[in-house]
């Protein structure tokens, strides 16, 4: 299976992530399938008919809770990762050396591999609103421990605080996506998503070297206390519960409608396999996954015999709720079993060494353009990351595409949706990642202008932005009934990563150099993010393998 490709894999909707999407309206609708209005896209999963059900939201109410998850991904992105552009004076301050400080950054993104571990398990237990809020309230006590512990100790504390509190920007807010939108807008929610990360990465030491060149260093940490504070505000009042308990679907008879809807595509394009039709029909315990796609105000959907009355406002504002789920060390060490699923391994892997190229950027600018010929001042080292701030916008927009390609590649495979689809735009990020790390690196070694590793950080940026939010959606899409267990084992290998190489970098670098540690971190690169041929090429035969595994723990 893993060295050849089995043709007979195309038409089997027993795979996870393989679905009907696409299909004719007057067909969709007179199998009683919901169907986004006066389209020929499917509703999934199909809502249920609770009125608190984060499906059957409001748009504009998705759009307020959204919002308020982009600003909070900012915010503490930004309030975690500001001390690029003061390296050099934090140095001088602690007195300690880059590789002391290389510590401290490496133990951010330790605590945050565990943060992420332990985010998941416990928002199914008490749900996501309080681990947010909470997330708000650590960065806080992270900032006061910056500004008021002047010293090596206080900078290890706010480092290990700041991981910690970060955990669920990293692998929360993606599963809050799915939460409340359904799968055809998945891909460019996922990508604003990454966009906030990192329009927080860059800002943050864009406004650092501003305000230590005017308030001094401190100030960061005032600031971010102020800022983070209001959020805090924000969020407890207008943050909603999305965690929701979805009923086991009539799976047999979902499939048997889809499966219609298969056989009038093939119908309208005069090409029906019956064969493998019959086949499909005969096997009950088809486990079919449908591609979710949301809805706006303007979208109806009938709900007859709601379940439940809608909660209040106040009832909304429950710091907790509690669920019928048990957790244990044993049950959140066993998330990350799913690492086992190529699909996981392989966006964990490519997720890690992209986030390298964040530490890469903030351990070294200090390094490269403080020191002659450039001797940058921390305030305009700081303007360098408006190069970041340009690419992550440019990878941003890019990967938002990513559901109208898929929706195109959908139509054209007679509306059955494959997951790997979504992979082929990997192609040119790769491409300006690579391109990116040489003049970077190799910029500052041979004296060239300032603009070189400017544009440099901005092609670094895009491919960074946007591979990271390919491979999350296609992750989400392979398994989209594991969304916890995949998203906590990608970012926990995703931050074990930036971690070693946070550490060894600079020994890294002394011991092979500029020139020799730039051309090994692009060879790295594109091979890691290249890989993506090998899982669009193999991918639906993986999940095929991965399937029993799949069942086993979705039953």
């Amino acid at each position: 299976m893993f060295l050849t490709e089995d043709k007979s894999l195309k038409d089997d909707l027993t795979i996870p992530g393989t679905t009907v999407l696409v299909g004719e309206q007057h067909e969709i609708e007179g199998l009683g399938i919901s169907n986004k209005k006066d389209s020929d896209i499917i509703l999934i999963p199909q809502p249920s008919k609770s009125s608190n059900d984060p499906l059957n939201w409001s748009y504009s109410r998705k759009i307020l809770h959204f919002m308020i998850l982009f600003f909070f991904s900012m915010i503490l992105a930004a309030c975690s990762n500001f001390t690029g552009p003061i390296y050099t004076l934090l140095g001088v301050v602690y007195d300690a050396s880059v590789k002391k400080l290389n510590t401290g950054k490496g133990l951010t993104f330790l605590f945050l591999a565990f943060s992420c571990l332990l985010c998941q398990p416990v928002s199914c237990k008490i749900g996501r609103r309080p681990i947010y809020l909470l997330s708000s309230l650590f960065i806080i006590i992270a900032c006061i421990i910056f500004v008021t512990r002047i010293t090596y100790s206080g900078f290890i504390g706010y480092s290990v605080m700041a991981g910690i509190a970060a955990g669920p920007i990293d692998s929360m807010v993606e599963v809050s996506i799915a939460d409340i939108f359904f799968l055809h807008d998945h891909g460019k929610f996922i990508g604003i998503y990454t966009l906030t990360l990192g329009l927080g990465s860059a800002f943050g030491p864009f406004l650092a070297g501003y305000i230590t060149s005017d308030l001094g260093y401190l100030w960061c940490g005032y600031i971010s206390i102020i800022i983070c504070f209001g959020l805090l505000v924000v969020q407890f009042f207008f943050l909603e519960e999305s965690y929701f308990t979805r009923k086991s679907e009539d799976t047999f008879e979902l499939d048997e409608k889809l499966l219609q809807v298969i056989k009038s595509n093939r119908t309208m394009h005069s090409h029906i396999n019956t064969t493998d039709q019959n086949l499909l029909l005969s096997n009950e315990k088809s486990q079919v996954i449908v591609n979710e796609v949301p809805y706006s105000d303007s979208d109806k959907i009938d709900f007859v015999d709601q379940i439940d009355e809608p909660k209040t406002y106040l009832q909304r504002l429950y710091p907790f709720t509690v669920n019928d789920i048990k957790i244990s060390p044993f049950s959140i060490i066993k998330t990350l079993i799913v690492i086992r699923y190529p699909a996981v391994l392989w966006a964990s892997v490519v997720y890690g060494i992209q986030i390298c190229w964040l530490s890469l950027i903030t351990v070294t600018q200090a390094q490269f353009f403080m020191a002659p010929p450039y001797n940058f001042s921390p305030d305009t080292l700081g303007l360098l990351n408006l190069a970041m701030v340009a690419g992550t916008l440019i990878g941003g927009l890019y990967s938002s595409f990513s559901d109208t390609f898929q929706i195109y590649m959908t139509k054209r495979n007679d509306g059955i949706f494959e997951p790997e689809f979504r992979l082929l735009m990997i192609s040119i990020p790769v491409v300006l990642n690579v391109g990116g790390l040489l003049m970077y690196g190799l910029g500052p070694l041979y004296g060239a202008s300032w603009v070189v590793g400017a544009i440099g950080i901005g092609l670094i940026s895009i491919g960074l932005c946007s591979i990271t939010s390919l491979s999350l959606t296609y992750v989400l899409e392979c398994y989209p009934k594991q969304p916890n267990d995949t998203m906590t084992s990608v970012l926990f290998v995703r931050n074990l990563f930036a971690t070693v190489f946070t550490w060894v970098f600079q020994y890294w670098l002394d011991g092979v150099g500029v020139l020799g540690t730039t051309i090994m971190l692009a060879c790295f690169c594109l091979v890691i993010s290249g890989s993506f041929v090998i899982m669009y090429w193999r991918g639906k035969s993986f999940r095929k393998y991965t399937m029993k595994w799949y069942l086993k723990t979705t039953e």
